[in-house]
């Protein structure tokens, strides 16, 4: 896992152009080499191909698991709700048709692409106010969304172990890849237990991994000292997820 190199509050050199890694060197070096990614993007745009390799890689797991793992997810929250009187199993019965057919499981995996899409346009939305705007460098929003896009490559690790637990547990319910799976289950957890795994989840190895690996390549397209870079996405980050985590508790039924 990369750190985040401490380089004092010494200005960084504006970045001149280097030459322009091919995609799969870029998405090599992202790993592997960090620091030295972004090589050429300042005048190439590339940001469409991590993201593209992004939503195949879930529309494949969503494909995979959508029998596997969400019809199973589905039909247990339904049955709870005729358990409760909220719902009659005739209109689960005629829930669940939809959700197998053509048409339902377009509905599941298009829903995917696009909060991935949503979430990716938002975070380099994010890096710009923090970097362009906050320290007033010369950061354009599309190096920004280069930055999302192509820092986004280390979490497929991430989403690859959960496709593989969601798998074996034949549910999506209660699935953490971060410090959130250190909470006990609960069949029913409370508006608590909810916020505290997405803060939790927030703070976890393959979370830092990326905030770091942003912080790296927002400093080096920007020219931006990267400890100031670093000082400002992270107070940034922080914010976000605890006002991802409030909401995920307010929307939670339960107490």
């Amino acid at each position: 896992m990369s750190a985040i190199p401490s380089d004092g509050d010494a200005a960084v050199a504006a970045p001149a152009p280097g030459p322009n890694l091919s995609l799969f060197q870029r998405a090599l070096a992202i790993y592997a080499r960090p620091s030295q990614a972004w090589s050429g993007l300042q005048d190439h745009v590339q940001w469409w191909f991590p993201l593209l390799l992004f939503l195949a890689i879930n529309v494949s797991g969503a494909l995979l698991l959508h029998e596997r793992a969400l019809i199973p997810m589905l039909q247990d929250t339904w049955d709870q709700q005729v358990a409760n009187g909220n719902m009659t199993p005739d209109r689960v019965d005629k829930m669940l048709d939809f959700m197998r057919s053509p048409m339902g499981i377009g509905f599941a995996v298009g829903q995917q692409v696009i909060v991935i899409a949503v979430i990716t346009f938002v975070t380099a939305l994010v890096i710009w106010f923090g970097v362009g705007f906050l320290l007033g460098s010369r950061f354009s929003y599309r190096l920004s969304l280069e930055v999302a896009a192509w820092a986004g490559l280390v979490n497929l690790p991430a989403q690859l172990l959960a496709f593989g637990l969601a798998w074996y547990r034949q549910t999506y319910k209660g699935l953490h890849v971060g410090f959130g799976a250190l909470l006990p289950e609960a069949d029913t957890p409370s508006k608590l237990m909810v916020g505290l795994g997405v803060l939790l989840d927030a703070i976890g190895p393959f979370s830092i991994w990326f905030l770091a690996v942003g912080i790296i390549g927002a400093s080096t397209l920007s020219g931006a000292p990267r400890k100031s870079v670093g000082w400002s996405l992270g107070l940034l980050y922080g914010v976000m997820w605890v006002f991802v985590a409030a909401l995920a508790a307010v929307f939670t039924p339960g107490s």
